[in-house]
Protein backbone atom coordinates (compact mmCIF):
# COMPACT_ATOMS: atom_id res chain seq x y z
CA UNK A 1 0.00 0.00 0.00
CA UNK A 2 1.28 3.37 -1.40
CA UNK A 3 1.58 5.78 1.78
CA UNK A 4 -0.14 9.22 1.28
CA UNK A 5 2.50 12.17 0.95
CA UNK A 6 2.75 14.52 3.87
CA UNK A 7 0.56 17.60 3.87
CA UNK A 8 1.97 20.72 5.08
CA UNK A 9 -0.25 23.30 6.68
CA UNK A 10 0.37 27.04 6.23
CA UNK A 11 -0.52 29.65 8.97
CA UNK A 12 -3.59 30.46 6.49
CA UNK A 13 -4.97 27.29 6.78
CA UNK A 14 -5.13 27.92 10.57
CA UNK A 15 -6.51 31.02 9.80
CA UNK A 16 -9.67 29.79 7.99
CA UNK A 17 -10.22 27.29 11.00
CA UNK A 18 -9.68 30.11 13.83
CA UNK A 19 -13.44 31.77 13.81
CA UNK A 20 -14.93 27.35 13.86
CA UNK A 21 -16.32 25.76 16.65
CA UNK A 22 -15.88 22.11 17.43
CA UNK A 23 -18.37 19.45 17.23
CA UNK A 24 -18.50 19.74 21.16
CA UNK A 25 -19.35 23.46 21.03
CA UNK A 26 -21.75 23.29 18.36
CA UNK A 27 -23.95 20.87 20.88
CA UNK A 28 -23.61 22.80 23.45
CA UNK A 29 -24.53 25.95 21.97
CA UNK A 30 -27.63 23.94 20.82
CA UNK A 31 -29.15 22.70 24.83
CA UNK A 32 -28.17 26.59 25.55
CA UNK A 33 -30.46 27.58 22.39
CA UNK A 34 -32.57 24.88 23.87
CA UNK A 35 -32.67 25.89 27.41
CA UNK A 36 -33.18 29.64 25.83
CA UNK A 37 -36.39 28.17 24.35
CA UNK A 38 -37.69 26.57 27.65
CA UNK A 39 -37.61 30.12 29.32
CA UNK A 40 -39.10 31.72 26.26
CA UNK A 41 -42.06 29.17 26.72
CA UNK A 42 -42.37 30.33 30.30
CA UNK A 43 -43.89 33.79 28.84
CA UNK A 44 -47.41 34.64 28.63
CA UNK A 45 -49.40 33.75 25.39
CA UNK A 46 -49.21 37.63 24.25
CA UNK A 47 -45.65 37.96 24.91
CA UNK A 48 -44.97 35.04 22.79
CA UNK A 49 -46.94 36.33 19.75
CA UNK A 50 -45.49 39.65 20.23
CA UNK A 51 -42.04 38.44 19.77
CA UNK A 52 -40.45 39.45 16.27
CA UNK A 53 -39.18 35.99 15.42
CA UNK A 54 -40.57 34.40 12.69
CA UNK A 55 -44.01 32.51 12.51
CA UNK A 56 -41.97 28.84 12.65
CA UNK A 57 -40.39 29.32 16.01
CA UNK A 58 -43.79 31.10 17.26
CA UNK A 59 -46.18 28.24 16.36
CA UNK A 60 -43.55 26.06 18.08
CA UNK A 61 -43.54 27.77 21.04
CA UNK A 62 -46.97 27.31 21.74
CA UNK A 63 -46.87 23.98 20.99
CA UNK A 64 -44.67 23.36 23.60
CA UNK A 65 -47.11 24.16 25.89
CA UNK A 66 -49.58 21.09 24.65
CA UNK A 67 -46.91 18.60 24.77
CA UNK A 68 -46.93 16.66 27.67
CA UNK A 69 -44.82 13.64 27.61
CA UNK A 70 -40.96 14.15 28.60
CA UNK A 71 -39.41 13.10 25.59
CA UNK A 72 -41.50 15.07 23.22
CA UNK A 73 -41.06 18.11 25.08
CA UNK A 74 -37.43 17.56 24.94
CA UNK A 75 -36.86 17.28 20.92
CA UNK A 76 -39.50 20.10 20.97
CA UNK A 77 -37.16 21.94 22.96
CA UNK A 78 -34.25 20.91 20.70
CA UNK A 79 -36.31 22.15 17.23
CA UNK A 80 -36.90 25.42 19.09
CA UNK A 81 -33.47 26.01 19.60
CA UNK A 82 -32.28 24.86 16.03
CA UNK A 83 -35.26 27.65 15.34
CA UNK A 84 -33.21 30.08 17.22
CA UNK A 85 -29.95 30.25 15.97
CA UNK A 86 -31.91 31.78 12.92
CA UNK A 87 -32.68 35.07 14.99
CA UNK A 88 -30.68 37.55 16.52
CA UNK A 89 -29.80 36.70 19.77
CA UNK A 90 -29.89 40.28 21.20
CA UNK A 91 -33.57 40.51 20.17
CA UNK A 92 -34.61 37.21 22.31
CA UNK A 93 -32.24 38.17 25.31
CA UNK A 94 -34.01 41.50 25.28
CA UNK A 95 -37.47 39.72 25.93
CA UNK A 96 -36.09 37.39 28.76
CA UNK A 97 -33.88 40.25 30.05
CA UNK A 98 -36.56 42.00 32.14
CA UNK A 99 -36.49 38.95 33.95
CA UNK A 100 -33.34 39.57 35.27
CA UNK A 101 -33.57 43.34 36.04
CA UNK A 102 -31.37 46.24 35.25
CA UNK A 103 -29.46 44.98 38.45
CA UNK A 104 -28.60 41.83 36.98
CA UNK A 105 -27.58 43.51 33.53
CA UNK A 106 -25.49 45.74 35.11
CA UNK A 107 -23.54 43.13 36.86
CA UNK A 108 -22.78 41.02 34.01
CA UNK A 109 -21.59 44.14 32.16
CA UNK A 110 -19.27 44.41 35.11
CA UNK A 111 -18.54 40.63 34.45
CA UNK A 112 -17.61 41.18 30.61
CA UNK A 113 -15.64 44.00 31.42
CA UNK A 114 -13.17 42.62 34.35
CA UNK A 115 -12.50 39.04 32.14
CA UNK A 116 -11.79 41.46 29.32
CA UNK A 117 -9.16 43.43 31.46
CA UNK A 118 -8.36 40.16 33.69
CA UNK A 119 -8.23 37.46 31.47
CA UNK A 120 -8.28 33.38 33.41
CA UNK A 121 -9.14 34.45 36.68
CA UNK A 122 -12.11 36.46 36.39
CA UNK A 123 -13.17 33.46 33.74
CA UNK A 124 -12.91 30.91 36.26
CA UNK A 125 -14.48 32.89 38.95
CA UNK A 126 -17.24 33.82 36.81
CA UNK A 127 -17.72 29.97 35.86
CA UNK A 128 -17.87 29.05 39.28
CA UNK A 129 -20.56 31.38 40.53
CA UNK A 130 -22.97 30.30 36.94
CA UNK A 131 -22.73 26.59 36.62
CA UNK A 132 -23.71 26.73 32.42
CA UNK A 133 -20.45 28.64 31.76
CA UNK A 134 -17.73 27.12 29.94
CA UNK A 135 -14.37 28.11 29.52
CA UNK A 136 -13.25 27.76 26.19
CA UNK A 137 -16.21 30.00 24.02
CA UNK A 138 -15.84 32.87 26.64
CA UNK A 139 -11.80 32.77 26.27
CA UNK A 140 -12.33 32.82 22.34
CA UNK A 141 -14.67 35.61 22.67
CA UNK A 142 -11.71 37.64 24.74
CA UNK A 143 -9.22 36.71 22.61
CA UNK A 144 -11.03 38.08 19.83
CA UNK A 145 -11.77 41.19 21.51
CA UNK A 146 -7.92 41.87 22.49
CA UNK A 147 -6.85 41.03 18.71
CA UNK A 148 -9.23 43.67 17.21
CA UNK A 149 -7.98 46.14 20.11
CA UNK A 150 -4.28 45.66 18.80
CA UNK A 151 -5.57 45.70 14.93
CA UNK A 152 -7.31 48.95 16.14
CA UNK A 153 -10.28 48.45 14.85
CA UNK A 154 -13.37 51.19 14.10
CA UNK A 155 -14.99 51.63 17.59
CA UNK A 156 -18.38 50.09 16.34
CA UNK A 157 -16.83 46.47 15.76
CA UNK A 158 -15.42 46.65 18.63
CA UNK A 159 -18.68 47.38 20.26
CA UNK A 160 -19.87 44.43 18.32
CA UNK A 161 -17.13 42.09 19.63
CA UNK A 162 -18.08 43.13 23.36
CA UNK A 163 -21.86 42.27 22.65
CA UNK A 164 -20.98 38.66 21.34
CA UNK A 165 -19.38 38.03 24.60
CA UNK A 166 -22.44 39.80 26.67
CA UNK A 167 -24.98 37.75 25.04
CA UNK A 168 -22.59 34.86 25.61
CA UNK A 169 -22.69 35.56 29.66
CA UNK A 170 -26.21 36.77 29.54
CA UNK A 171 -27.51 33.59 28.05
CA UNK A 172 -25.34 31.51 30.55
CA UNK A 173 -26.45 33.94 33.43
CA UNK A 174 -29.92 32.86 32.41
CA UNK A 175 -30.08 29.00 32.09
CA UNK A 176 -27.71 29.19 35.21
CA UNK A 177 -30.11 31.07 37.30
CA UNK A 178 -33.12 28.16 36.60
Amino acid sequence: MARRPQQRFTEDDFDTLEGRASKTEQKKAVQRMAALGEQLAELSLKQIQKLPVEERLIDALLEVRNITAHEARRRQFLRIGKLLRNEDETVILSYLTPQQGAKKTAQLNRWVDRMIAQGDPAIKEFMKAHNAAEHHPIRQHILRIHRDIAKQLPEDELVASKLKLFNYIQQVALISDN
